[in-house]
């Protein structure tokens, strides 16, 4: 068994090369961005790739090339179950309506008349979202029909920047007056605000669509339950930003464990993944007024806090109160895969 990773300065990947070192498991090197990907992969029963779909050549190629290879009959991280609505919120809409889980109200228009019909009709505040984007990037409360219109307008006409540079100054400058930073970071920051977005970044203008959630009042927080191989659950509770609706990105937050866990979001977790097949997601829920649970969204990509909790659930809800070892699960998992691929 050989599995090929493919590196990434972020994210999952050394601790998946680490974890295949330690435990003398073969692994590969990859280089996807070479036109002979595939022909790498020859040798290979499996392929791991921790993917930025902000990144421009991620957007391009990674789908393409996971599917593919998944096609060819070799195991896949993330697989095509888990891969294929990442970082699109349309996609999760649709997914999850598809199987009736509780999630935000979501409204998207493909026409632009349609929607500034809607914006007449329907009442705020409204949340408005791009597709994609992380940490509450491309996130911004509509308040009146006038930020509607605008909004829906700009959609549809002038597009909006997938990397919101207002964004990261603006909680640059949060983070440096909650002394959450110091002023050599936040000097940091405002230099690279004045300096021209980088090229590795994708660049094309999200627009011929706008997309908005129900705004849910009275959540000061959301939750993060995260389940891996679809029989572990663990997760954190984080905390909105002040004078702010959005928790995502506060870095704010509380480790979940026997005292303080929302049981029922866990039984959606749980449901969702084994319903949809899938094997490494993050759910992020929040409340209603009636107290019910809610899925906001849904990621393979995610950070590593979460696993940082002092234990975890198994599938018949039993707190495990041990250490949490995410990546080196996600390793063992595909070569669970593997091996019942190859049976």
């Amino acid at each position: 068994m050989k599995i090929g990773i493919q590196p990434t300065p972020i994210g999952f990947t050394n601790h998946w090369i680490k974890y295949c070192e330690d435990n003398k498991i073969p692994y590969k090197i990859i280089d996807c961005y070479r036109n002979d990907v595939i022909e790498q992969l020859e040798d290979c029963d499996a392929f791991m790739w921790n993917h930025d779909l902000l990144l421009s050549k991620d957007n391009i190629l990674a789908k393409r090339i996971l599917f593919a290879v998944e096609h060819s009959g070799k195991i896949t991280f993330p697989k095509f179950e888990e891969g294929w609505h990442y970082d699109d919120k349309i996609a999760q809409k649709f997914l999850l309506e598809s199987i009736k889980a509780p999630i935000v109200p979501s409204f998207l228009f493909t026409n632009l008349n349609k929607a500034l019909e809607w914006s007449g009709q329907t009442n705020y505040p409204k949340v408005f979202k791009l597709k994609g984007g992380a940490g509450s990037s491309n996130v911004k409360l509509i308040k009146s029909k006038r930020e509607a219109v605008k909004v829906i307008n700009k959609s549809f006409k002038k597009g909006h920047k997938p990397v919101n540079k207002d964004y990261f100054f603006e909680e640059a400058l949060r983070r440096y007056k909650q002394k959450e930073i110091g002023s050599i970071s936040f000097l940091k920051s405002m230099v690279k605000y004045f300096l021209p977005v980088r090229k590795e970044f994708l660049q094309i203008k999200e627009q011929g669509y706008v997309y908005f959630q129900e705004f849910i009042p009275n959540n000061d927080n959301d939750y993060r339950i995260v389940v891996i191989d679809k029989n572990k659950a663990f997760g954190i509770k984080r905390y909105n930003r002040k004078d702010d609706f959005r928790a995502s990105g506060s870095g704010k937050i509380e480790y979940l464990d026997e005292s303080n866990c929302p049981k029922d979001c866990l039984k959606i977790a749980f449901d969702v993944a084994k319903r949809l097949d899938m094997d490494s997601i993050a759910y992020d829920f929040i409340y209603d007024k009636d107290k019910n649970p809610l899925i906001i969204e849904i990621t393979f990509a995610f950070g590593s806090k979460a696993s940082k909790a002092s234990g975890y659930w198994d599938e018949d809800f039993k707190w495990h109160s041990e250490k949490i070892y995410m990546q080196q699960w996600m390793v063992e998992n595909v070569m669970k895969r593997v091996k019942h691929n190859n049976l």
